[in-house]
């Protein structure tokens, strides 16, 4: 067994843990049966959020035939993400991090552990792509990939859009910029413009057939909302008909604020602080500050489509896979090279599943 094939290093990576991710578990998860491709493109069923009542017939009649609800396939070509790690013969003669001083690792054995720790982290990084991805996905309806080019500087950018109109329809936008409650002399509270809104995004939701337990919010939004007399009174009154606050950390970066009321309706307050680094060394949030999306689990999927790459004996093949792993060696550089690459494709499950509202703050 050459444990530096791809088939082998396929099983390996699968039992690596995968760093967790918050936005593409719970609203894109992933099914291995179903997701995962045998093709560089992918197939996405979606259809509209429907919710036709029955009609009344005269008994005479018996029934009244219906039609099935019916959906969509679209063909889709997914992101192609590859990174690498080289490993050099200077880097197996050094301690690694974490190593004993006086460790008697071997070089050979340096270069196995070093090998695994290399897919562990692109790994890592991939999933950190996902999460932007899931983002963007839920922002924008859709999302903008631009894939780097053999030219420096010099990019191709493919978008993919879950819409047909001239503008974004799952976009909601406010009035006006989203105020404070205030508390007259008599202590009685005007709820914010904000409360109407989250309201009305939800409600627009709630006609369309769509599930919407969740309001996922930028840190800077979180922030506004937890310094409002209103939401500050029901953390004094703990009433539950108005709603819980009991803040609870989820993620290392995703905050679950509670439940708040909105004439009725409960709904999960997720705040995330969440970011990445960008290839220019920026740190950037995975939500734009202001944003407000109201959505619910599960509605959409993570795809993968194929990856195609050349082996050992010179020929191409094709691995499906959420991670496919090569190792290249170069005896004259005296290099080695552990590479992961992976074909992902965030995609809704019907026709806006969420309803976004953007730079809600002055």
């Amino acid at each position: 067994m050459n444990i530096y094939e791809t088939i082998w290093m396929l099983a390996a990576i699968e039992e690596l843990p995968l760093e967790h991710t918050f936005f593409k578990s719970r609203y894109f998860p992933t099914d291995d049966m179903m997701d995962v491709f045998n093709t560089s493109k992918v197939l996405a069923d979606y259809r509209e959020g429907k919710r036709k009542k029955a009609p009344f017939v005269v008994p005479r009649i018996g029934s009244l035939p219906v039609g099935r609800e019916g959906f969509k396939t679209y063909e889709l070509e997914p992101a192609y993400i590859g990174l690498s790690m080289p490993l050099t013969i200077d880097q197996l003669q050094k301690r690694g991090f974490g190593e004993s001083i006086m460790s008697g690792m071997t070089p050979e054995e340096r270069a196995k552990h070093l090998q695994l720790h290399d897919m562990e982290e692109l790994s890592a990084r991939i999933s950190r792509t996902e999460e932007w991805m899931a983002c963007q996905t839920m922002l924008n309806n859709g999302c903008v990939m631009r894939h780097e080019t053999d030219v420096e500087g010099v990019y191709e950018d493919v978008e993919v859009k879950f819409y047909d109109e001239e503008t974004n329809p799952a976009l909601f936008t406010p009035a006006a910029k989203w105020t404070h409650s205030t508390i007259s002399t008599k202590g009685e509270i005007t709820v914010g413009n904000w409360y109407e809104d989250i309201y009305q995004m939800l409600a627009r939701q709630k006609r369309r057939g769509m599930p919407a337990t969740d309001l996922l919010v930028s840190s800077d939004v979180g922030a506004f909302l937890m310094e409002d007399p209103w939401v500050l009174r029901m953390l004094d009154n703990r009433r539950v008909e108005m709603g819980r606050i009991q803040p609870t950390e989820l993620t290392e970066y995703v905050t679950h604020l509670g439940a708040f009321n909105f004439k009725g309706r409960l709904m999960d307050i997720l705040v995330s602080d969440g970011g990445y680094e960008d290839e220019d060394g920026t740190d950037k949030a995975y939500l734009d500050d202001g944003s407000a999306i109201v959505t619910a689990p599960n509605v959409g999927r993570g795809l993968y489509g194929a990856i195609t790459q050349m082996e050992r004996d010179e020929e191409f093949h094709t691995y499906a896979g959420k991670r496919v792993p090569q190792h290249i060696a170069d005896v004259k550089s005296q290099t080695k090279e552990t590479k992961v690459a992976c074909s992902p494709l965030m995609v809704p499950v019907r026709k806006n599943p969420w309803c976004v509202a953007k730079k809600v703050l002055g």
